[in-house]
C-alpha cells in the first residue's frame, strides 16, 4: 500500500486494471488520488462499486477486459498491482494488454506493472512439497478457521503455473472447496522485450516494494515504465 501512495502524486488521474476487491481504491482516494479501477468480473466491479459509494459517489471501477478496454479517459498513471497481469497467460495477449494501456496514457503518462519474479522453489517441487500450506484466516461469517493449501504444476514449455487453492475448515475437514487458475511465469527478458514491443520506455526497475534495486534475489520485479 505504502509503495503506491508514494510513487503516485496527490492529485494524479489514475486507472488500477485488475481492481479486484477495490482493496487499494479508498487509500488512494484519501491521498487525494483520483483513483479509478477495471476488472473482468462483473460480480467484483459490483461489489466495489458497492464498498467506494460510501467513500464516494462516483462511479469509479469498470466491467472490461485489460486486453481490450476502450475507455473515454486517459490517465497519468495506470497500473497492475500484485500479480494480476500473471493471469495474462501468452504473448500475444501480453502485447495487447500493454497497447490498450499506452493508449490510455496522456503524454509523458507513467505505467506501473507489479509482478513476482519466478522462483524454482515454487516452480520445481519434490512430491514431498507437491501440497504447502499458503495461509489460515477466521471465516467473517462463521468465525471458523480456514486452511488454504497449495497445488502447483508448472509447464515449461507454456512457462503456466496451474494452481490449486483448498480451502479446508479446521473444524470441518470434509467441507473443503478447490478453486483453480493459471498464471503465466515471465522472467524479466521477456518483459522487457513485451514492453519494448508495445512502445513503451522502462524507466525503472525494482525488486521490492521498498524501492531496492531489482536483481536476480528480488521477490518482485516492478517496472516504472513511459
Amino acid at each position: 500500500m505504502e509503495f503506491y501512495k508514494n510513487i503516485i502524486p496527490s492529485k494524479s488521474c489514475v486507472l488500477e486494471i485488475g481492481s479486484g476487491t477495490g482493496r487499494l481504491a479508498i487509500p488512494l482516494l484519501r491521498e487525494n488520488i483520483d483513483y479509478h479501477g477495471l476488472d473482468l468480473s462483473r460480480e467484483l466491479c459490483d461489489f466495489s462499486n458497492k464498498k467506494i459509494s460510501n467513500y464516494d459517489t462516483k462511479n469509479r471501477i469498470f466491467n472490461e477486459d485489460m486486453r481490450s478496454f476502450d475507455l473515454d479517459m486517459k490517465f497519468d498513471y495506470i497500473f497492475i498491482a500484485f500479480n494480476s497481469f500473471l493471469h495474462i497467460l501468452t504473448d500475444s495477449d501480453a502485447i495487447s494488454t500493454f497497447k490498450c494501456i499506452k493508449s490510455h496514457l496522456k503524454d509523458g503518462g507513467t505505467f506501473i506493472l507489479d509482478i513476482l519474479l519466478p522462483n524454482p522453489d515454487f516452480l520445481y517441487r519434490d512430491e514431498k512439497d507437491r501440497e504447502l500450506p499458503v495461509m489460515d484466516f477466521k471465516d467473517s461469517k462463521t468465525g471458523e478457521l480456514v486452511e488454504i493449501f497449495e497445488r502447483c504444476e508448472y509447464q515449461t514449455d507454456t512457462e503456466v503455473c496451474d494452481l490449486d487453492w483448498e480451502y479446508r475448515y479446521k473444524d470441518k475437514p470434509k467441507e473443503s472447496r478447490v478453486f483453480s487458475y493459471q498464471m503465466r511465469m515471465y522472467y524479466p527478458d521477456t518483459i522487457n522485450r513485451l514492453l519494448i514491443d508495445a512502445g513503451f520506455q522502462i524507466n525503472d526497475r525494482f525488486g521490492d516494494y521498498e524501492c531496492g534495486r531489482f536483481n536476480e534475489l528480488s521477490p518482485l520485479q516492478i517496472y516504472v515504465c513511459q
